[in-house]
């Protein structure tokens, strides 16, 4: 099981996000720490300004504690009784030459000395408190020179602070909704400039590990993007290229394995006719004179016996035999050195026909049912009638053969492809011939009939005489459903002479 990965968008965004979340984490702690620093510096500064309105409205000559206290009447006392009014104030202080107080003002519960924890030993000091809840001051009271008393003032940032809390939940607020637009904008745009056409890409290679060479994808995306895709169409086109050169050297090697097992069949039916007719020639000189001479003397002895008598019958049960020998001897000569063909002009129908015919007349087919069928305007060939015919008699009467307790027998006569030449098919119900038999069948001396009534070259001498004339025949078989073999014959036979009349 593969292992899982991430997707290139899911990858892209996650980097994406954290970039923002990077950027917005550093933009907003700059941002709000400007802020608070800006907020902080104007609460100072508005301290300053107050401690320093309070401290210049001082009288000449500061009471110390415990002889007297500041006046609440005196112009300062007012100004911090209507400085105390004010929501950030926390407390008011001032502090005679021994450090007692000698007035203050603030808010109840608040420390009288907090506003004074700065150590004080310059004339203006600032600070916050250690919680950075509330913003502290003091000034040095100073009357010729010396130093007569102090006063601090604490302010409180609760303000600023809800300020900079408002800032945060809108920073945040702007920022949820820049990441939303930014990341659903930005994959947008990686979907079309990148995941779309990276897509394109892994369908187009898939497509091409599924054997479909030659597909193209557009040329879409980044400049590199882009380039991948013109090379990836420059290898989609080598790769057609380099099938279309092995299809075609595939072709030409099959065409090559075909041409070598016909040289091979050929070679070997060369061979096998070679020996028949080496066979021939023996045969027809060592049995055609004892042969005749037997026939001669079989003649002369049923003429001479009583017709009914047993001689008779043996006469004529002799003369059988030889004619038998005979025709053995004639097939085996016909088979060895078939004669040249004297071609004429036939219509390949009208010859079918008329061969149907010749066999019934002489009740071949009386149980069986003939259906003889050809097309209107077939071509006119120009071949050897005889031989034609000795073909489509050895081919009718093996389908007699093929069916001895009757059935249908069909002949039929058709242009061929393209329309050169014609094909004739002899079809019966027979019980069909076994695959295994089939590439036999056209050997010399292979048959499958019982002994006695078949030589096995009738298909052999056919096979001869239609590569003679520059056809062939072919069969079509399947065991219970009959066989079909089909004559192929051109328009004009091969090595074919005008019919000389004689």
């Amino acid at each position: 099981m593969p292992a899982w990965r991430p997707s290139l968008t899911f990858c892209i965004l996650t980097s994406l996000a954290g970039l923002l979340l990077l950027t917005w984490f550093l933009f907003s702690l700059f941002a709000l720490k400007t802020a608070e620093n800006d907020l902080y510096a104007q609460k100072s500064e508005h301290g300053r300004m107050l401690l320093s309105t309070f401290v210049n409205q001082l009288p000449d000559r500061l009471p110390t504690f415990p002889e007297g206290m500041l006046p609440l009447d005196a112009p300062a006392a007012l100004y911090a009784a209507k400085l105390a009014e004010e929501r950030s104030l926390v407390r008011l202080t001032l502090l005679d030459s021994g450090g007692k107080v000698i007035y203050t003002v603030g808010k109840e519960g608040s420390d009288l000395y907090q506003p004074l924890l700065l150590p004080g030993r310059q004339a203006e000091e600032a600070g916050m408190l250690p919680d950075g809840n509330a913003l502290v001051r003091s000034a040095l009271v100073l009357r010729e020179g010396q130093v007569a008393g102090r006063a601090g003032l604490m302010l409180s940032l609760a303000d600023e602070q809800q300020r900079l809390s408002r800032t945060r939940r809108l920073f945040a607020s702007y920022f949820v909704l820049d990441f939303i637009l930014l990341l659903g904008l930005g994959a947008f745009i990686l979907s079309r400039i990148v995941v779309n056409p990276v897509n394109r890409l892994l369908a187009a290679t898939e497509r091409i590990i599924g054997g479909v060479y030659g597909h193209r994808v557009a040329l879409s995306g980044t400049s590199e993007l882009a380039r991948l895709a013109a090379s990836f169409n420059e290898m989609s086109a080598a790769l057609l290229q380099k099938q279309q050169e092995v299809s075609s050297h595939v072709a030409a090697l099959e065409q090559a394995n075909r041409e070598l097992e016909l040289a091979r069949e050929e070679a070997v039916r060369a061979e096998k006719m070679a020996s028949v007719g080496l066979l021939a020639a023996g045969t027809a000189h060592e049995i055609g004179s004892p042969l005749a001479s037997i026939m001669g003397y079989a003649e002369i002895l049923a003429a001479e016996a009583a017709p009914d008598s047993p001689q008779a019958d043996y006469h004529r049960r002799i003369l059988d035999g030889c004619d038998r020998i005979d025709r053995i001897v004639r097939g085996l000569l016909e088979y060895a050195r078939p004669r040249s063909p004297a071609c004429e002009e036939i219509d390949a129908g009208e010859l079918a026909g008329r061969t149907v015919e010749l066999l019934q007349h002489q009740g071949m087919f009386k149980q069986c049912r003939v259906d003889v069928r050809h097309g209107a305007s077939l071509p006119r060939i120009f071949l050897d009638p005889h031989q034609v015919q000795q073909v489509l008699i050895n081919l009718l009467i093996n389908a007699h053969d093929a069916m001895p307790e009757g059935g249908t027998l069909r002949v039929s006569v058709e242009s061929a492809a393209l329309g050169q030449g014609v094909r004739i098919e002899v079809a019966d119900s027979g019980a069909g011939i076994p695959p295994q038999l089939l590439e036999r069948i056209f050997d010399p001396f292979f048959t499958t009939k019982e002994p006695g009534r078949g030589t096995g070259l009738g298909l052999a001498i056919s096979t001869g005489i239609a590569q003679g004339l520059g056809g062939r025949i072919t069969v079509r078989s399947q065991p219970g459903n009959g066989s079909c073999f089909t004559l192929w014959l051109p328009e004009r036979g091969t090595g074919c002479r005008e019919a000389t009349g004689e």
